[in-house]
């Protein structure tokens, strides 16, 4: 039986300029776990916001099934253009996680589950919700088995948590009500892979001990074979729908190598510690990077990685140890360093309410270079980037793999001997991705040595050399192959496990 149904679906921005949506329609059936895939703007954030009543399509038609009382009963979405009554119905009946993470970073753990629970008239989360019958009972029973990994951290500010728990915590936020309907836009973005592998553990018990609908995105392959049934959209059509191995391309792989290493390092840390109080982040890590090499910094949220490279960087100072960077010492030439590094941070840096070429403007000013090369250099990046039309386009209006390229191209505009890339695919497609890591690769054929972590296992196997962090310590490091003959893995996610399940026991 259908949960919900969707026809005709269009809508646009700008004054109609920009289609968003364009003659969508797509059935989805109750009790599956549905998955919809696309590259960055295919449409697939408008039809989660469209379905879960946050907006009004220009025109087209959608019910949803909310089973009152067990009995079918499909909802029109809106009534006509004033959107109608309806939503208030059918928002009783959903769960939705966005893309970036609902919850209040300045409110506790607690205090967040609390006030979801309060958006939805629920005064007690251990008392059994009315018409929720094969739902878990009480909200508390639903959430019980994500909500239990937070608990002892139920004091804590939600801003203080790793991207692995925040993810739990906003599932839990989302699931408080016992929806019949679970909406998740890029769940897993940004969050390693143990803590990807549980949210799907915990999507499938909720789908099978409870027959949930789960409707989610996903730009990582492995989490597409998750999904009984996939919608591939493109440009805001519907290209294909049906079991992900029948409908999912195959995957092209980036291929590189690199023979021609010097025998020379540009980054050399020896017992590097930093320390937050009584908090150890960065535990006594000792490492060095060739120059022109590609090094993989890999590790769980939490593991210290940031903070590793925030002071590699110059921008955070050790408590103990020491580490050079392009010759220069971290704790007290930090300055310098800072003029003979590109760096790339984990949230998008530049200015959105600029133009792409005002952006090359300030950034070449800042490193130092002149308004006649910086106007050489910015007309050679576009053309490299495709993105002749879009130079006085403003940053904000643009794609996010096309913001994620920018900020690369920026971060190495200045030609510098070493880049740090903080996660710098995070929530991209595939196919950005791939031609993502072709810019690395130019990049390091030039000589730039780049010092990249990533959430994506796949990529780490791009690497000429990876480090993998475990609570602080680097507890390996070695070529993707010999990682793998090292832990007897198939790929760099068994290594991955394999380190992670070490950790857990010791």
């Amino acid at each position: 039986m259908n949960i919900i149904h969707i026809q005709n679906l269009r809508k646009t921005y700008n004054k109609g300029r920009t289609v968003a949506l364009d003659d969508v329609s797509l059935d989805i059936n109750e009790g599956e776990i549905f998955g919809l895939i696309g590259p960055d703007g295919a449409g697939k954030t408008t039809l989660f916001r469209i379905l879960a009543t946050l907006m009004l399509p220009d025109s087209g038609f959608a019910t949803m099934d909310v089973g009152t009382n067990g009995v079918s009963s499909p909802l029109p979405l809106w009534e006509g253009h004033g959107g109608g009554s309806n939503y208030k119905t059918i928002r009783n009946h959903i769960g939705y996680m966005p893309g970036k993470f609902s919850l209040y970073p300045d409110l506790t753990v607690e205090e967040n589950l609390k006030f979801f629970a309060n958006l939805f008239g629920i005064q007690d989360i251990y008392a059994p919700l009315p018409n929720r019958e094969g739902l878990g009972g009480s909200p508390y029973n639903l959430i019980e088995d994500i909500y239990k990994m937070l608990e002892p951290f139920k004091n804590r500010r939600a801003g203080k948590l790793s991207g692995g728990m925040k993810q739990k915590l906003a599932l839990s936020c989302a699931l408080i009500h016992a929806p019949r309907v679970l909406f998740l836009d890029e769940p897993t973005t940004g969050v390693d892979p143990v803590s990807r592998k549980e949210l799907w553990a915990m999507l499938h018990k909720l789908n099978k001990d409870y027959g949930i609908t789960i409707i989610a995105s996903t730009p990582y392959r492995d989490e597409v074979f998750q999904c009984q049934r996939i919608a591939l959209m493109d440009q805001g059509h519907i290209t294909a729908v049906g079991k992900p191995e029948d409908v999912m391309p195959e995957e092209k792989r980036v291929q590189h190598t690199n023979s021609s290493i010097p025998d020379k390092f540009v980054i050399e840390a020896e017992g590097l510690t930093k320390k937050f109080g009584d908090f150890t982040a960065t535990d006594h890590i000792t490492f060095k990077v060739h120059e022109g090499e590609i090094f993989g910094f890999l590790g769980a949220n939490g593991a210290g990685k940031t903070t590793a490279m925030r002071m590699l960087c110059g921008l955070s100072q050790p408590s103990e140890g020491r580490a050079t960077v392009a010759g220069f010492d971290c704790a007290t030439q930090y300055e310098d360093i800072k003029k003979n590094i590109g760096y790339m941070s984990q949230k998008f840096a530049l200015y959105d309410d600029l133009t792409v070429m005002e952006n090359l403007t300030i950034f070449g000013g800042i490193y130092g270079m002149s308004r006649r090369k910086i106007k050489e250099e910015g007309e050679n990046l576009m053309k490299r980037l495709g993105m002749e039309e879009h130079a006085h386009s403003m940053v904000g209006s643009l794609p996010l793999g096309w913001k994620q390229k920018l900020a690369f191209s920026v971060a190495t505009f200045h030609h510098p001997g070493i880049v740090f890339l903080d996660e710098p695919t995070g929530g991209v497609d595939a196919d950005t991705r791939r031609q993502f890591w072709e810019l690395i690769y130019q990049a390091a054929d030039s000589g730039i040595t780049v010092f990249v972590t990533t959430h994506y296992m796949d990529e780490a196997e791009y690497c000429d050399r990876v480090s993998i962090m475990v609570d602080g310590k680097i507890e390996a490091l070695d070529t993707p192959e010999n990682l793998k003959r090292q832990f007897n893995a198939d790929d760099m996610y068994g290594v991955f496990f394999a380190l992670a399940r070490t950790a857990k026991r010791s």
